[in-house]
């Protein structure tokens, strides 16, 4: 069975709570998260929830029980400080796979107030048919021609963007030594003297190269993080996702349920980031 992108959770309606043996105070954010996902009822489950999943105060059941039993079911601690957690968790089966992100707030106990996912996964899905309807004697330069871009790179691109969080972490590792290839010629040649310059970056022959070898169609700045190289791999208006390098942890943006959804380390100052 499919996972539905387009809605996490069923809600059952107003039922009344059974007694059951209570669940500890001292449950850690990913304990909470894995315990909403898990095929098994979740105990006093309500007073883990709060603003946006306020509706789970009546349901009955939970996300996890609504899934189907073969799914699996990921769950990695992204951030937390004194006062916040963001949980990741990867629903995944044979025919398909989903990202979500679980926003938690310490109050009595660790409660989860909202939940995000990369939107507009289906426009990239749409595209990608749309590409293999182009008959192959118009895929080669007449297409790049027409946009830009080979039509290798462009379905190769959607088709890197329309993957799982692992997926996207295990092509920056095989690709490394070419990020920082592309990190190094930005330096050089001027583009991080200021944040702005870096979205000329592809008048560059060779970082517009090298980019191409690892799937990057933009490169991105934003002024209220500087400092910080946004390597895009694609989206649509506000929905995107690519790789961050910033090496001084102090100055990354913040993870919320707002914009930046998902700042996950890579390593050596490289961030895997999702914005919605």
């Amino acid at each position: 069975m499919k996972i539905l992108f387009s809605s996490f959770f069923l809600f059952i309606g107003i039922t009344s709570f059974a007694q059951k043996k209570s669940v500890p105070d001292t449950l850690s954010p990913l304990k909470v998260v894995e315990l909403y996902v898990s095929p098994n009822p979740f105990p006093e489950k309500f007073k883990y929830f709060c603003c946006e999943l306020y509706k789970e105060w009546y349901a009955d059941s939970t996300l996890g029980q609504h899934l189907p039993a073969k799914v699996q079911r990921t769950t990695q601690l992204i951030f937390q400080d004194t006062g916040h957690a963001t949980v990741a968790v990867w629903l995944h089966d044979s025919l398909t796979s989903l990202d979500i992100y679980f926003y938690l707030v310490k109050k009595q106990v660790w409660t989860i107030y909202a939940v995000r996912s990369l939107v507009m996964k289906q426009a990239a899905e749409e595209e990608l048919k749309r590409l293999d309807s182009i008959p192959e004697n118009e895929r080669g330069k007449k297409y790049s021609q027409a946009h830009g871009d080979t039509y290798t790179f462009d379905y190769t691109n959607l088709q890197l963007w329309d993957n799982s969080d692992t997926v996207l972490v295990s092509h920056f590792i095989k690709n490394k030594k070419q990020f920082i290839a592309i990190q190094k010629r930005l330096a050089k040649k001027g583009f991080l003297e200021n944040d702005s310059l870096v979205v000329h970056a592809l008048k560059d022959k060779k970082i517009k190269k090298l980019s191409n070898q690892v799937l990057i169609r933009d490169f991105e700045f934003d002024k209220r993080y500087p400092g910080c190289v946004f390597y895009v791999i694609g989206g649509m208006l506000d929905n995107t996702v690519g790789y961050l390098y910033q090496p001084d942890p102090k100055k990354l943006p913040l993870i919320t349920e707002k914009h930046y959804i998902l700042i996950k380390p890579i390593g050596n100052g490289w961030y895997l980031f999702k914005t919605t």
